[in-house]
């Protein structure tokens, strides 16, 4: 027999504030990252691919949940989770870690956003990074706050996005260096825009702090990207490997033993 299985939507999975976009802009494939609905792909793999080393595409990342950790131990707390020297990190600066377990192990590879001091944002890959901070934050005493904030982000990658960010929020986005962000706002919407992204080509990530305004948001980029040829699409595997980025899941993982 010719059976055609089907992974139905369901409230077991959670939904992006960007989701009804994306199916108006006709998604055709969704993952689950982060217990997300995750788009895949618009049209098809490559010609998504061509969009984005020739123009410009909006992602809907938003299962690349944010831990947020504030409290007097915050930084001391990122530390102790990752090798990195987290002292280097200025206000404003985004860095790419990995949190690793006492043996070594790779937990996740989030990129770290420092808002202020004592106050850091883990943007992290598919796995279950807050519950694993609060084991780790409990057993060792530290005094810090951890949660999941309602921040979601779109990434906005391809050679035309700073003409597309510049249109939105003017001419300073230029200015902002690579793994640095600012906060701001688009249309009054509460965003922090950050200059980075999974892809080889030139990007944004456009991390949105009130989730009810997620649909609005995504109209507004797409309205002023179309005389950029902007299109929907999804993280690009073609892309990333050509850019030599890893996977965390795919090139790295934790085998549990």
């Amino acid at each position: 027999m010719n059976f055609k299985p089907e992974i139905s939507f369901s409230t077991r999975i959670r939904k992006s504030p960007f989701f009804n976009s994306t199916m108006k802009w006709g998604c055709k494939g969704f993952t689950v990252y982060n217990k997300m609905y995750m788009p895949t792909y618009y049209n098809t793999f490559v010609e998504d691919y061509w969009s984005l080393v020739n123009d410009v595409t909006l992602w809907d990342v938003g299962g690349e949940r944010q831990v947020e950790i504030t409290g007097p131990d915050a930084e001391r707390f990122v530390e102790y989770i990752t090798p990195r020297d987290i002292s280097m990190c200025n206000i404003g600066q985004c860095m790419y870690v990995l949190l690793t377990e006492k043996d070594g192990g790779i937990v996740n590879d989030p990129v770290l956003l420092k808002i202020s001091d004592n106050h850091f944002w883990l943007s992290i890959a598919d796995s279950d990074v807050l519950l694993w901070c609060k084991g780790v934050a409990s057993a060792n005493k530290f005094n810090v706050k951890l949660n999941e904030p309602d921040v979601s982000p779109l990434a906005l990658q391809g050679p035309k996005a700073s003409k597309v960010m510049e249109k939105i929020i003017g001419s300073w986005v230029n200015d902002l260096k690579f793994f640095y962000f600012k906060e701001t706002s688009i249309e009054n919407i509460p965003v922090i825009v950050a200059r980075s992204g999974w892809s080889g080509e030139p990007g944004y990530e456009i991390y949105l702090k009130e989730g009810i305004q997620g649909n609005k948001l995504w109209e507004i980029i797409m309205e002023a990207g179309k005389e950029f040829n902007i299109t929907p699409a999804a993280p690009s595997q073609i892309c990333r490997i050509e850019g030599g980025m890893l996977s965390y899941g795919s090139d790295m993982i934790y085998v549990y033993t």
